[in-house]
Protein backbone atom coordinates (compact mmCIF):
# COMPACT_ATOMS: atom_id res chain seq x y z
CA UNK A 1 0.00 0.00 0.00
CA UNK A 2 1.42 3.30 -1.00
CA UNK A 3 0.29 6.62 0.37
CA UNK A 4 0.37 10.36 -0.91
CA UNK A 5 0.11 13.50 0.63
CA UNK A 6 -2.02 16.19 -1.27
CA UNK A 7 -0.94 19.27 0.53
CA UNK A 8 -3.34 22.24 0.06
CA UNK A 9 -3.17 25.75 1.42
CA UNK A 10 -4.91 27.71 3.46
CA UNK A 11 -8.43 29.42 3.10
CA UNK A 12 -7.69 32.88 1.41
CA UNK A 13 -4.29 32.23 -0.25
CA UNK A 14 -5.47 30.51 -3.85
CA UNK A 15 -8.37 32.46 -4.71
CA UNK A 16 -9.55 29.44 -7.42
CA UNK A 17 -9.08 26.56 -4.89
CA UNK A 18 -11.17 28.69 -2.24
CA UNK A 19 -14.00 29.39 -4.99
CA UNK A 20 -14.04 25.37 -6.14
CA UNK A 21 -14.25 24.43 -2.55
CA UNK A 22 -16.83 27.01 -1.75
CA UNK A 23 -18.79 25.64 -4.77
CA UNK A 24 -18.50 22.00 -3.80
CA UNK A 25 -19.60 22.80 -0.07
CA UNK A 26 -22.46 24.46 -1.73
CA UNK A 27 -23.95 21.49 -3.87
CA UNK A 28 -22.84 18.91 -0.49
CA UNK A 29 -25.59 21.54 1.08
CA UNK A 30 -28.25 20.98 -1.58
CA UNK A 31 -28.68 17.18 -1.21
CA UNK A 32 -30.69 16.97 1.78
CA UNK A 33 -33.59 19.26 0.09
CA UNK A 34 -33.48 17.63 -3.04
CA UNK A 35 -33.66 14.28 -0.87
CA UNK A 36 -36.19 15.57 0.99
CA UNK A 37 -38.18 16.48 -2.66
CA UNK A 38 -36.97 12.84 -5.10
CA UNK A 39 -35.96 10.11 -1.98
CA UNK A 40 -32.76 9.28 -0.14
CA UNK A 41 -31.48 6.80 -2.44
CA UNK A 42 -32.72 9.07 -5.46
CA UNK A 43 -30.44 9.04 -8.96
CA UNK A 44 -30.39 12.80 -8.77
CA UNK A 45 -28.03 12.53 -5.48
CA UNK A 46 -25.73 10.66 -7.61
CA UNK A 47 -25.57 13.48 -10.10
CA UNK A 48 -24.97 16.74 -8.12
CA UNK A 49 -22.58 13.97 -5.80
CA UNK A 50 -20.67 14.06 -9.68
CA UNK A 51 -20.70 17.78 -9.68
CA UNK A 52 -19.44 18.36 -6.80
CA UNK A 53 -16.94 16.23 -6.91
CA UNK A 54 -15.49 17.62 -10.18
CA UNK A 55 -15.33 21.16 -8.23
CA UNK A 56 -12.99 19.08 -5.51
CA UNK A 57 -11.01 17.80 -8.31
CA UNK A 58 -10.82 21.21 -10.11
CA UNK A 59 -9.79 22.78 -6.96
CA UNK A 60 -6.83 20.25 -6.47
CA UNK A 61 -5.90 20.24 -9.94
CA UNK A 62 -5.37 24.49 -10.21
CA UNK A 63 -3.04 24.31 -6.77
CA UNK A 64 -0.68 21.12 -8.02
CA UNK A 65 -1.67 19.22 -11.69
CA UNK A 66 0.33 16.29 -10.95
CA UNK A 67 -1.18 15.72 -7.55
CA UNK A 68 -3.11 12.59 -9.14
CA UNK A 69 -0.40 11.46 -11.38
CA UNK A 70 0.68 8.06 -11.09
CA UNK A 71 4.48 8.94 -11.49
CA UNK A 72 4.35 11.13 -8.26
CA UNK A 73 6.61 9.96 -5.33
CA UNK A 74 4.50 8.83 -2.25
CA UNK A 75 5.06 7.04 0.94
CA UNK A 76 6.01 3.54 1.60
CA UNK A 77 3.29 1.30 3.63
CA UNK A 78 2.07 2.59 6.41
CA UNK A 79 1.15 -0.92 7.81
CA UNK A 80 2.56 -4.33 7.75
CA UNK A 81 1.67 -6.13 4.68
CA UNK A 82 -1.65 -8.53 5.40
CA UNK A 83 -0.54 -10.87 2.54
CA UNK A 84 -3.72 -9.50 0.33
CA UNK A 85 -2.83 -8.57 -2.94
CA UNK A 86 -6.02 -6.03 -3.22
CA UNK A 87 -4.65 -4.85 0.07
CA UNK A 88 -0.91 -4.31 -0.74
CA UNK A 89 -2.04 -2.85 -4.36
CA UNK A 90 -3.99 -0.14 -3.12
CA UNK A 91 -3.01 3.64 -3.19
CA UNK A 92 -4.02 5.93 -0.81
CA UNK A 93 -4.88 9.47 -1.34
CA UNK A 94 -4.39 11.64 1.38
CA UNK A 95 -5.67 15.16 1.37
CA UNK A 96 -4.17 17.51 4.04
CA UNK A 97 -6.01 20.99 4.49
CA UNK A 98 -7.82 23.41 6.87
CA UNK A 99 -10.50 22.54 8.99
CA UNK A 100 -13.28 22.24 8.73
CA UNK A 101 -13.20 21.98 4.82
CA UNK A 102 -11.51 18.10 5.80
CA UNK A 103 -14.93 17.76 6.57
CA UNK A 104 -15.75 18.13 2.77
CA UNK A 105 -16.60 14.88 0.33
CA UNK A 106 -13.58 14.57 -0.74
CA UNK A 107 -14.33 10.65 -1.67
CA UNK A 108 -16.69 12.21 -4.38
CA UNK A 109 -13.33 13.32 -6.46
CA UNK A 110 -14.69 13.20 -9.52
CA UNK A 111 -11.61 13.78 -12.81
CA UNK A 112 -14.45 13.76 -15.44
CA UNK A 113 -14.32 10.39 -16.45
CA UNK A 114 -15.09 8.97 -13.05
CA UNK A 115 -15.00 8.80 -9.28
CA UNK A 116 -10.97 8.72 -8.54
CA UNK A 117 -12.79 6.90 -5.37
CA UNK A 118 -13.75 3.36 -7.57
CA UNK A 119 -10.01 3.01 -7.51
CA UNK A 120 -8.75 4.40 -4.70
CA UNK A 121 -9.11 4.90 -0.87
CA UNK A 122 -9.37 8.61 0.10
CA UNK A 123 -9.16 10.25 3.64
CA UNK A 124 -8.36 14.22 4.89
CA UNK A 125 -7.42 15.17 7.83
CA UNK A 126 -5.59 18.70 9.13
CA UNK A 127 -2.06 16.74 9.21
CA UNK A 128 0.10 14.28 6.65
CA UNK A 129 0.06 10.67 7.35
CA UNK A 130 3.56 11.11 9.33
CA UNK A 131 3.06 9.69 12.62
CA UNK A 132 3.41 12.61 15.21
CA UNK A 133 6.07 13.20 17.72
CA UNK A 134 6.44 13.78 21.62
CA UNK A 135 2.95 14.37 23.88
CA UNK A 136 0.64 13.76 20.54
CA UNK A 137 2.00 10.32 20.00
CA UNK A 138 -0.42 7.91 21.64
CA UNK A 139 -0.04 4.03 22.62
CA UNK A 140 -1.31 2.72 18.54
CA UNK A 141 1.13 4.82 17.12
CA UNK A 142 3.80 3.11 18.83
CA UNK A 143 2.54 0.02 18.42
CA UNK A 144 2.45 0.79 14.76
CA UNK A 145 5.77 1.59 14.87
CA UNK A 146 6.81 -0.85 16.61
CA UNK A 147 5.34 -3.55 14.19
CA UNK A 148 7.37 -2.26 10.84
CA UNK A 149 10.33 -3.70 13.01
CA UNK A 150 8.65 -7.01 14.06
CA UNK A 151 9.89 -9.96 12.18
CA UNK A 152 8.15 -13.48 12.08
CA UNK A 153 10.16 -17.18 12.60
CA UNK A 154 10.29 -17.10 8.60
CA UNK A 155 12.21 -13.86 8.65
CA UNK A 156 8.72 -12.03 6.79
CA UNK A 157 7.21 -8.82 8.21
CA UNK A 158 3.42 -9.36 7.44
CA UNK A 159 0.83 -9.65 9.84
CA UNK A 160 -0.04 -12.83 9.75
CA UNK A 161 3.91 -13.33 10.82
CA UNK A 162 3.93 -10.81 13.73
CA UNK A 163 0.40 -10.59 14.35
CA UNK A 164 1.26 -12.90 17.56
CA UNK A 165 4.32 -9.97 18.48
CA UNK A 166 1.48 -7.26 18.81
CA UNK A 167 0.25 -7.80 22.30
CA UNK A 168 1.49 -8.99 24.90
CA UNK A 169 0.79 -12.81 26.93
CA UNK A 170 -2.53 -12.15 29.41
CA UNK A 171 -3.63 -8.78 26.87
CA UNK A 172 -7.37 -8.07 26.11
CA UNK A 173 -8.66 -7.56 22.81
CA UNK A 174 -9.28 -3.70 21.95
CA UNK A 175 -13.07 -2.86 23.38
CA UNK A 176 -15.91 -0.97 21.22
CA UNK A 177 -18.05 0.71 23.26
CA UNK A 178 -21.63 0.78 21.11
CA UNK A 179 -23.82 3.88 22.43
CA UNK A 180 -27.50 3.59 21.26
CA UNK A 181 -28.47 7.13 19.94
CA UNK A 182 -32.16 6.84 21.17
CA UNK A 183 -32.55 5.68 25.54
CA UNK A 184 -35.86 4.29 26.03
CA UNK A 185 -34.93 0.21 26.18
CA UNK A 186 -38.63 -0.58 24.42
CA UNK A 187 -37.43 1.21 21.34
CA UNK A 188 -34.25 -0.03 20.24
CA UNK A 189 -35.33 -2.99 17.81
CA UNK A 190 -33.00 -1.45 15.16
CA UNK A 191 -30.59 -0.48 17.26
CA UNK A 192 -30.02 -3.77 18.34
CA UNK A 193 -30.05 -5.12 14.99
CA UNK A 194 -26.69 -2.84 14.29
CA UNK A 195 -24.62 -4.03 17.32
CA UNK A 196 -25.41 -7.94 15.99
CA UNK A 197 -24.43 -7.04 12.54
CA UNK A 198 -21.21 -5.23 13.78
CA UNK A 199 -20.62 -8.49 16.04
CA UNK A 200 -21.33 -10.51 13.69
CA UNK A 201 -19.06 -8.62 10.99
CA UNK A 202 -15.87 -9.37 13.35
CA UNK A 203 -16.28 -12.39 14.37
CA UNK A 204 -14.50 -14.36 11.65
CA UNK A 205 -11.26 -12.57 12.52
CA UNK A 206 -7.85 -12.24 11.31
CA UNK A 207 -5.49 -15.10 10.73
CA UNK A 208 -7.40 -16.94 13.51
CA UNK A 209 -7.73 -13.88 16.03
CA UNK A 210 -10.61 -11.85 16.70
CA UNK A 211 -9.24 -8.42 16.86
CA UNK A 212 -12.37 -6.41 18.34
CA UNK A 213 -14.54 -7.05 21.72
CA UNK A 214 -17.84 -5.32 21.21
CA UNK A 215 -19.43 -4.03 24.17
CA UNK A 216 -23.26 -3.24 24.40
CA UNK A 217 -24.12 -2.64 27.85
CA UNK A 218 -27.86 -3.64 28.42
CA UNK A 219 -28.36 -0.19 30.93
CA UNK A 220 -29.00 3.52 28.80
CA UNK A 221 -25.53 4.60 28.77
CA UNK A 222 -26.03 8.59 29.84
CA UNK A 223 -22.89 11.64 29.18
CA UNK A 224 -21.88 10.94 32.62
CA UNK A 225 -21.63 7.48 32.14
CA UNK A 226 -19.88 8.06 29.08
CA UNK A 227 -17.15 10.81 30.36
CA UNK A 228 -16.47 8.12 33.16
CA UNK A 229 -16.21 5.21 30.95
CA UNK A 230 -14.40 6.38 28.02
CA UNK A 231 -10.98 5.63 28.75
CA UNK A 232 -11.65 1.67 29.07
CA UNK A 233 -12.54 1.59 25.23
CA UNK A 234 -10.25 1.97 22.45
CA UNK A 235 -13.12 3.31 20.06
CA UNK A 236 -16.66 3.94 20.38
CA UNK A 237 -19.52 3.50 17.86
CA UNK A 238 -22.31 5.66 17.95
CA UNK A 239 -25.55 4.76 16.54
CA UNK A 240 -28.47 7.31 15.75
CA UNK A 241 -31.00 8.32 12.95
CA UNK A 242 -28.65 8.74 9.65
CA UNK A 243 -32.23 9.78 7.42
CA UNK A 244 -32.88 12.99 9.77
CA UNK A 245 -30.94 15.36 12.09
CA UNK A 246 -31.76 14.43 16.08
CA UNK A 247 -33.60 17.07 18.08
CA UNK A 248 -32.28 18.76 20.90
CA UNK A 249 -35.62 19.11 22.38
CA UNK A 250 -36.07 15.64 22.04
CA UNK A 251 -33.05 13.36 23.59
CA UNK A 252 -35.36 10.23 23.54
CA UNK A 253 -35.63 10.07 19.89
CA UNK A 254 -39.12 9.79 19.99
CA UNK A 255 -39.96 12.18 17.42
CA UNK A 256 -38.88 9.56 14.52
CA UNK A 257 -39.40 6.14 16.16
CA UNK A 258 -42.93 6.73 17.64
CA UNK A 259 -44.42 5.40 14.14
CA UNK A 260 -42.02 2.24 14.29
CA UNK A 261 -43.38 1.51 17.58
CA UNK A 262 -46.83 1.41 17.11
CA UNK A 263 -46.62 -0.31 14.18
CA UNK A 264 -44.40 -2.91 15.31
CA UNK A 265 -45.64 -3.86 18.52
CA UNK A 266 -49.50 -4.55 16.41
CA UNK A 267 -50.37 -7.70 18.83
CA UNK A 268 -50.43 -10.15 15.87
CA UNK A 269 -47.99 -10.39 13.48
CA UNK A 270 -50.15 -11.42 10.60
CA UNK A 271 -52.18 -7.86 11.34
CA UNK A 272 -48.63 -6.16 10.90
CA UNK A 273 -47.97 -8.06 7.58
CA UNK A 274 -51.28 -7.43 5.87
CA UNK A 275 -50.99 -3.84 7.13
CA UNK A 276 -47.78 -3.07 5.82
CA UNK A 277 -46.64 -5.85 3.41
CA UNK A 278 -43.52 -7.86 3.06
CA UNK A 279 -42.58 -7.01 -0.57
CA UNK A 280 -39.12 -5.55 1.15
CA UNK A 281 -37.98 -8.87 2.43
CA UNK A 282 -35.36 -10.21 1.04
CA UNK A 283 -34.02 -13.48 0.58
CA UNK A 284 -32.28 -14.91 3.51
CA UNK A 285 -32.88 -12.08 5.92
CA UNK A 286 -34.33 -12.41 8.57
CA UNK A 287 -38.11 -11.73 8.41
CA UNK A 288 -38.48 -9.10 11.33
CA UNK A 289 -35.18 -7.45 10.16
CA UNK A 290 -36.89 -6.75 6.44
CA UNK A 291 -40.50 -5.88 8.25
CA UNK A 292 -38.85 -3.20 10.56
CA UNK A 293 -36.05 -1.76 7.71
CA UNK A 294 -39.35 -1.49 5.47
CA UNK A 295 -41.64 0.41 8.52
CA UNK A 296 -38.46 2.84 8.88
CA UNK A 297 -37.64 3.68 5.28
CA UNK A 298 -41.35 4.39 4.74
CA UNK A 299 -41.55 6.46 7.95
CA UNK A 300 -38.05 8.31 6.35
CA UNK A 301 -39.89 8.68 3.33
CA UNK A 302 -43.26 10.06 4.77
CA UNK A 303 -41.89 11.90 7.33
CA UNK A 304 -38.34 13.43 7.17
CA UNK A 305 -37.93 16.96 7.44
CA UNK A 306 -34.36 17.53 6.23
CA UNK A 307 -32.51 21.01 6.61
CA UNK A 308 -29.36 21.91 4.51
CA UNK A 309 -26.62 22.92 6.08
CA UNK A 310 -23.58 23.82 4.34
CA UNK A 311 -19.93 22.56 5.36
CA UNK A 312 -18.20 25.36 6.92
CA UNK A 313 -21.07 28.00 5.47
CA UNK A 314 -19.55 27.61 2.23
CA UNK A 315 -16.49 28.72 2.91
CA UNK A 316 -14.35 26.21 4.87
CA UNK A 317 -12.84 28.51 7.13
CA UNK A 318 -11.57 28.04 10.79
CA UNK A 319 -14.48 26.53 13.07
CA UNK A 320 -16.32 29.69 15.19
CA UNK A 321 -18.42 29.64 18.01
CA UNK A 322 -21.21 28.47 15.83
CA UNK A 323 -19.22 24.92 14.90
CA UNK A 324 -19.17 24.30 18.92
CA UNK A 325 -22.27 24.73 19.34
CA UNK A 326 -23.83 22.39 16.59
CA UNK A 327 -25.05 19.11 16.53
CA UNK A 328 -23.82 16.51 19.02
CA UNK A 329 -24.84 13.23 20.60
CA UNK A 330 -27.99 12.80 22.59
CA UNK A 331 -27.97 10.52 25.46
CA UNK A 332 -30.35 9.73 27.65
CA UNK A 333 -29.96 12.96 30.01
CA UNK A 334 -29.18 15.45 27.48
CA UNK A 335 -26.50 16.00 24.89
CA UNK A 336 -22.43 15.14 24.59
CA UNK A 337 -20.57 16.87 22.79
CA UNK A 338 -16.60 16.49 21.42
CA UNK A 339 -15.32 19.21 23.30
CA UNK A 340 -16.90 18.13 26.86
CA UNK A 341 -15.22 14.74 26.63
CA UNK A 342 -11.65 16.19 25.64
CA UNK A 343 -11.83 18.15 28.38
CA UNK A 344 -11.79 14.99 30.47
CA UNK A 345 -9.88 13.36 28.45
CA UNK A 346 -11.78 10.45 27.75
CA UNK A 347 -11.74 10.41 23.63
CA UNK A 348 -10.69 7.03 22.71
CA UNK A 349 -8.43 6.87 19.07
CA UNK A 350 -11.63 5.50 17.04
CA UNK A 351 -14.44 7.28 16.48
CA UNK A 352 -17.38 5.81 14.13
CA UNK A 353 -20.65 8.14 14.28
CA UNK A 354 -23.43 6.46 12.34
CA UNK A 355 -25.65 9.61 12.37
CA UNK A 356 -27.14 12.14 10.28
CA UNK A 357 -24.14 13.90 8.35
CA UNK A 358 -21.96 12.83 11.21
CA UNK A 359 -18.32 13.59 8.97
CA UNK A 360 -19.10 17.15 8.12
CA UNK A 361 -20.72 18.42 11.72
CA UNK A 362 -19.51 16.49 13.67
CA UNK A 363 -15.68 15.04 12.71
CA UNK A 364 -13.22 18.02 12.54
CA UNK A 365 -14.73 18.69 16.53
CA UNK A 366 -14.13 14.80 17.45
CA UNK A 367 -10.35 15.67 15.93
CA UNK A 368 -9.80 18.43 17.34
CA UNK A 369 -10.80 17.25 20.77
CA UNK A 370 -8.47 13.89 20.82
CA UNK A 371 -9.69 11.46 18.40
CA UNK A 372 -7.14 9.79 15.93
CA UNK A 373 -9.49 8.84 13.37
CA UNK A 374 -13.31 10.01 12.65
CA UNK A 375 -15.53 7.93 10.48
CA UNK A 376 -18.96 8.77 9.32
CA UNK A 377 -21.49 9.86 7.13
CA UNK A 378 -21.52 12.99 4.66
CA UNK A 379 -24.75 12.90 3.31
CA UNK A 380 -28.57 11.59 4.72
CA UNK A 381 -29.11 8.19 4.04
CA UNK A 382 -31.47 5.22 5.18
CA UNK A 383 -31.01 3.27 8.24
CA UNK A 384 -30.53 -0.45 6.10
CA UNK A 385 -27.85 0.39 4.41
CA UNK A 386 -26.17 2.80 6.79
CA UNK A 387 -26.12 -0.67 8.94
CA UNK A 388 -25.08 -2.52 5.93
CA UNK A 389 -21.89 0.11 5.55
CA UNK A 390 -20.99 -0.15 9.02
CA UNK A 391 -20.88 -4.20 9.40
CA UNK A 392 -18.77 -4.05 5.91
CA UNK A 393 -16.52 -1.68 7.58
CA UNK A 394 -16.22 -3.78 10.69
CA UNK A 395 -15.45 -6.80 8.82
CA UNK A 396 -12.61 -5.27 6.34
CA UNK A 397 -10.73 -4.06 9.88
CA UNK A 398 -11.43 -7.08 11.64
CA UNK A 399 -9.53 -8.61 9.18
CA UNK A 400 -6.67 -6.11 9.72
CA UNK A 401 -7.36 -3.31 6.89
CA UNK A 402 -6.26 0.00 7.88
CA UNK A 403 -8.83 2.63 8.72
CA UNK A 404 -9.14 4.20 5.38
CA UNK A 405 -8.93 1.23 3.35
CA UNK A 406 -11.83 -0.46 5.30
CA UNK A 407 -13.95 2.41 4.84
CA UNK A 408 -13.23 1.90 1.02
CA UNK A 409 -13.47 -1.46 0.96
CA UNK A 410 -17.11 -1.17 3.01
CA UNK A 411 -17.93 1.68 0.07
CA UNK A 412 -17.06 -1.21 -2.90
CA UNK A 413 -19.09 -3.56 -1.45
CA UNK A 414 -21.61 -1.46 -0.83
CA UNK A 415 -21.79 -0.04 -4.57
CA UNK A 416 -21.77 -4.35 -5.79
CA UNK A 417 -24.58 -4.87 -3.39
CA UNK A 418 -26.65 -2.21 -3.97
CA UNK A 419 -25.99 -0.57 -7.66
CA UNK A 420 -23.49 2.19 -8.43
CA UNK A 421 -26.20 4.65 -8.69
CA UNK A 422 -27.92 4.01 -4.91
CA UNK A 423 -25.85 7.01 -3.35
CA UNK A 424 -24.90 4.54 -0.50
CA UNK A 425 -21.35 4.00 -1.68
CA UNK A 426 -20.50 7.54 -1.83
CA UNK A 427 -22.38 8.45 1.48
CA UNK A 428 -19.16 7.90 4.44
CA UNK A 429 -15.96 9.57 4.65
CA UNK A 430 -12.66 9.47 7.02
CA UNK A 431 -10.88 11.99 8.81
CA UNK A 432 -7.99 11.88 10.62
CA UNK A 433 -5.47 8.78 10.64
CA UNK A 434 -6.48 6.09 8.01
CA UNK A 435 -3.20 4.02 8.92
CA UNK A 436 -5.49 3.57 12.28
CA UNK A 437 -6.10 -0.54 12.88
CA UNK A 438 -7.56 -2.88 15.31
CA UNK A 439 -4.45 -4.61 15.79
CA UNK A 440 -2.53 -1.76 17.03
CA UNK A 441 -5.06 -0.37 19.72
Amino acid sequence: MRWIDIILPEPTIHQELDTRLAAAADLAGEIPALQDQYGLDSVRVIEVMTKAGQELFKGIIAVDPEAFSSSRGSKSAQNPALGQHKHHDLVVYHILTAPPCAGLPWSWLHNGLGFVYEKHPICSAIHGTSLPEGSMHRPWMQRLTRARFLVGEDGGNSLKETISQLKSDGANRPEILFIPGHTDRKRRKLIYREAELIEGAVEHGCQGETLLHLDFPLQPITPSDLIMKGLQYQAIHFAGPTSQPARQSDPYGEYWMNCLIEETTLPDAHELEDALGMEGEVLGVDPVTSLLDDIVERYEKAGSVLASVAVGGGQCGRPTNADTNARSWLLDDGPVNPENMERVGTLPPLIFSNSYKALPELGHRFIRSGASTFIGPVVPLFSRPARIFAGHCYGAMGQGWGAASAVWKASQTCRRELGADHPAWLSYGIQGYGQLALQYL
